[in-house]
């Protein structure tokens, strides 16, 4: 199994090899008619076309998702209660498992330079709680409660880095934490307004909108403004013929190909064995915060993007025929088989070793996959 260490050696070496996508558009920008012409109607680009309408239908929603989170959180935030938080759960559940739908199919985002950092901010994982907000046994941590940092976008931007340092403030899963409870309490009440200052307060010279409710009511909808904003850029840039990393995508050949579609398969494959880890109460690879809430439906999510991401990058495994196809395709329907037995059978333990075993092996098999000449 691969340990947390040996996934940020992965993530790194994606983000080294941003470049790589960069450069391919710069080399078609000077490509002459008569040779883009050859490539629009070669196969391999036919096939990166129909994917990338399929990452611009995933944005659509997703972005369509994201909207409607926005919304229910601002109706919260405007009458704080069990039902309107729940409304808000409900939606980012929603958006959640589209996000776990559609990551293999618009990863390419995260591997070109200008892309990273807006993934980064959809979703940053792993995340360290206590960042953010309390945490059992640490009532007074994170942001909430440091009133040296001002609640804005601007500081807090400088603040959400792009490195793999779990100081997470922007996206899915710090969104999440903020909106489900750590301590089984009226976790609405959290969100309640606060307009009066207590006499210690005051001699401390803290104002109204310091106080922790208030800090974390703006915290919340900075962070939904922003999800809403960057999820709308993730939307653009796949927007057909036109949008940037469409035209990067349907380009893409060779080295930066190969790193593209495994590094999708990869994706899939973690978030996959990640629910398994936290079913079976194993140490997470992602680290979501609530992902044992949630474990479950971003099972079903992670498989069904997964089945889904190999059955249209079938026409590309037929342009670069190789054996793994076979070993790999087995692995994957072995995966599929033994999900759907652990659903049917929830107490077999045996079945989420298997399928443990099963993810690892694809992501492994991964490695070794090329869809470049060779």
């Amino acid at each position: 199994m691969m340990n947390r260490s040996t996934l940020y050696l992965s993530l790194s070496f994606a983000i080294l090899s941003l470049t790589g996508c960069d450069k391919q558009e710069s080399t078609s920008s000077t490509t002459t008619p008569s040779a883009v012409e050859s490539v629009v109607t070669s196969p391999a680009t036919e096939s990166l076309q129909q994917l990338s309408k399929l990452s611009f239908r995933n944005t659509t929603e997703l972005l369509h998702l994201s909207h409607k989170l926005h919304i229910e959180i601002a109706n919260f935030l405007k009458s704080p209660s069990e039902q309107e938080l729940k409304k808000a759960q409900q939606a980012y559940d929603s958006l959640l498992l589209q996000w776990a739908q559609s990551l293999p199919f618009v990863y390419m985002t995260a591997l070109t330079n200008n892309g990273a950092p807006l993934v980064n901010r959809i979703e940053k994982l792993p995340i360290l709680p206590g960042y953010l907000d309390q945490i059992p046994d640490y009532p007074f941590s994170g942001l909430v409660h440091d009133i040296m940092v001002p609640i804005d976008a601007t500081s807090l931007t400088l603040l959400h880095t792009p490195h793999n340092d779990e100081q997470v403030i922007f996206g899915l899963s710090a969104l999440e934490f903020l909106l489900y409870d750590h301590f089984n309490s009226d976790h609405y009440k959290k969100f309640v307004t606060q307009t009066e200052l207590l006499s210690k307060e005051v001699n401390e010279d803290i104002r109204v909108d310091q106080l922790p409710n208030n800090r974390r009511r703006d915290l919340l909808k900075l962070q939904s403004d922003q999800l809403v904003k960057d999820l709308s850029e993730l939307h653009k840039r796949w927007q057909p013929m036109e949008g940037e990393d469409t035209k990067k995508f349907i380009m893409l050949t060779g080295k930066n190909l190969n790193l593209t579609l495994t590094r999708s398969y990869q994706k899939s494959a973690y978030l996959v064995l990640d629910a398994l880890n936290s079913i079976q109460e194993k140490p997470l690879l992602l680290g979501r915060a609530h992902f044992s809430r949630t474990e479950k439906p971003l099972l079903t999510a992670g498989i069904t993007s997964l089945e889904k991401l190999h059955q249209q990058l079938n026409p590309i495994w037929n342009l670069h025929p190789q054996p793994e196809k076979e070993e790999f395709t087995a692995v994957l329907d072995s995966l599929i088989e033994t999900v759907e037995q652990y659903q049917q059978d929830p107490a077999n333990s045996l079945l989420l070793e298997l399928a443990s075993n099963r993810s690892n092996q694809l992501i492994e098999l991964s490695k070794d996959l090329v869809f470049q000449p060779k």
